[in-house]
């Protein structure tokens, strides 16, 4: 008996031959998506850590309008750290909120309740990572990142920028650091190094450390120079504070919880920035950015700046029983510096006019400023 063929109905190889197309052309479309684009529920990873001198390490990142994105930050530094994404324009703000927190700071990641914050990892403490995951703006714009722990914005920051045409992340420049005596940089210190030096560094060696320091900004640097004399560097105002003698610092149990105790009285105090560039000594400087430092084989900093277009670098040791600041400065003819009130100050290269330092020519590229210590007590 033979069995009759199965005859497929006409209308339904139409509804295959059409579905067929609209499969080729879904998988033709998704061969097609630009790079950047996921399938859905799998985000776009980026990951950003941290560089030494209060840094991210990606000082900007693209991505495109309304992209689920995953933020892995790492935080490779001694110090405290979180990752906050803010509304255009209101980094500075957002920072300055967060130093008026008071006690309930640390409950609250140091992230202020403000409407400009957008999103926000806890505080990473050192080692570790955190995850962020949220789709991106769908306005175009440049959208700042910061660390808003207790004065870090000032120099911890970068942007996120959406936009429909990304580019590759943008790496932060970091400054080339000599290593120390024993020839390790300084990013390889152990993450409690200042507990580590607090009993007394070796007498060769100096020491240079972040903290949050009494009459200074929250960007500061606590340096002990070899040969007992310490002292404050700003590095959100671009210059030094103060000297103190005597020992270094304690710092606080946690570092959230107030100042570094100083173990010295403070014997000189730099209420502003002392040098005038230009023909005539005119008002303090328009701006100061803070560059970075780098450390001699004695472990001792030499701190960069850049002063109205000026590149400015200081480096302080003891000598002979005093103070010597060096400074060597680029692009400029003719330097001053203010004298302090306090007596004793000289100046090698220079010659004094009314209350300043005048350096000119060659002078001006390189000059150091020597201050007199004060006396031991007696025993």
């Amino acid at each position: 008996m033979m069995i009759p063929p199965v005859s497929t109905p006409a209308p339904f190889l139409g509804h295959l031959r059409l579905s067929l197309r609209f499969a080729a052309l879904a998988i033709g479309l998704l061969a097609a998506l630009p790079a950047g684009l996921h399938a859905a529920g799998t985000p776009e990873v980026i990951r950003i850590g941290t560089v030494p001198g209060l840094k991210f390490d990606l000082s900007a990142f693209s991505v495109r309008p309304g992209t689920e994105v995953e933020i892995i930050f790492t935080n490779s530094e001694e110090m405290l750290h979180n990752f906050v994404i803010v509304k255009p324009g209101t980094r500075e703000a957002v920072g300055l909120a967060a130093l008026t927190l008071g006690a309930g700071a640390a409950e609250r990641d140091f992230v202020p309740p403000s409407p400009d914050v957008l999103w926000s990892t806890k505080v990473v403490p050192a080692g570790t990572s955190a995850s962020l995951k949220f789709t991106t703006p769908t306005v175009l714009g440049e959208y700042p990142y910061v660390c808003t722990f207790p004065g870090h914005f000032v120099l911890m920051y970068g942007t996120m920028i959406v936009t429909n045409n990304p580019l590759p992340p943008v790496k932060t420049v970091v400054a080339p650091t000599q290593g120390t005596a024993s020839g390790a940089p300084p990013s390889a210190m152990p993450p409690n190094e200042h507990a580590a030096h607090l009993a007394g560094p070796p007498a060769a060696q100096g020491v240079t450390q972040r903290a949050f320091m009494p009459n200074s900004g929250p960007a500061s640097i606590a340096v002990l120079l070899p040969g007992g004399v310490a002292y404050c560097w700003d590095a959100g105002a671009g210059r030094f504070r103060y000297a103190w003698t005597g020992g270094y610092m304690t710092m606080p149990r946690a570092a959230e919880r107030g100042l570094a105790t100083l173990e010295g009285p403070v014997f000189y105090t730099e209420p502003e920035y002392p040098l005038r560039l230009g023909t005539a000594p005119g008002g303090e400087p328009k701006r100061i950015d803070y560059k970075g430092f780098v450390l001699d084989a004695q472990s001792i900093p030499e701190f960069a700046t850049v002063v109205d277009g000026v590149t400015v670098r200081e480096r302080a040791e003891v000598r002979n029983g005093r103070l010597v600041r060096r400074f060597r400065t680029s692009g400029e003819a003719t330097v001053w510096f203010a004298i302090p009130a306090a007596g004793g100050v000289t100046a090698t290269g220079g010659t004094r006019e009314g209350s300043y330092f005048k350096f000119s020519g060659a002078s001006a590229r390189e000059f150091t400023i020597i201050m007199p210590l004060p006396a031991a007590p007696a025993p």
